[in-house]
């Protein structure tokens, strides 16, 4: 009986861990319009039930800011302006802060992105968290330069990027002090995460990461 007790317990053991290690599908809706709203213990699993037959919604310059004068007063910005090198539509704010929509396309190099970011396969991130955006996106969070950047799932193959921080090279580099960081991520990850669902809000209504 007592053999029997320990391989109970060790194969219990085994099932929870193979499904933190990333062995199991995240438990879902099926696509549906409206999106479903997601079960929260997504965030626990490497591996998700995602889609990509959905248009992209970031255009790749600002035009979707540039028509819309309420989005720019959602996000605090202004003088919209795309930068072909953050491939990014910027808006300036107060204090030296400014706001960021982009997108990761796919390429040749990276024909599916969205992995990548939520596997974490670059090694230079810091602050990473795993989140629900509207409770209807996978989403991550982590620090990019001397802000926060929010990446999202929006059910097609580009990922949509919502940054909020200083401009590239001011302030701290990630990684550097571990105290820094988290008050770096304290000011800006909530900013961006409110950002994101602004935006999504407004160009994406109704939609998510599985919106059929």
């Amino acid at each position: 009986m007592r053999n029997r007790a320990i391989t109970a317990v060790t194969a219990s053991i085994v099932a929870v861990a193979a499904v933190l290690s990333g062995c199991a599908v995240a438990p879902a809706p099926p696509p549906g319009k409206p999106a479903p709203r997601l079960p929260a213990d997504s965030i626990a699993y490497d591996t998700l039930p995602v889609i990509t037959s959905r248009p992209k919604l970031f255009p790749g310059d600002c035009s979707q800011l540039e028509k819309n004068p309420q989005l720019l007063a959602s996000l605090g910005g202004s003088s919209p302006m795309y930068n072909p090198y953050a491939k990014a539509c910027v808006l300036k704010r107060s204090a030296g802060t400014q706001v960021e929509i982009g997108s990761m396309d796919p390429d040749q190099r990276i024909p599916e992105p969205w992995p990548g970011w939520w596997k974490v396969y670059d090694y230079s991130v810091y602050h990473f968290r795993r989140m629900l955006v509207l409770d209807r996106y996978y989403a991550v969070s982590q620090l990019q330069g001397y802000g926060c950047v929010v990446a999202v799932n929006t059910g097609s193959l580009q990922v949509v990027t919502v940054r909020v921080g200083t401009e590239a090279g001011r302030g701290p580099v990630p990684g550097d002090n571990l105290d820094v960081d988290r008050q770096t991520a304290q000011q800006f990850c909530p900013d961006a995460q409110k950002a994101a669902e602004d935006y999504l809000n407004t160009v994406d209504p109704g939609g998510g990461s599985l919106a059929g």
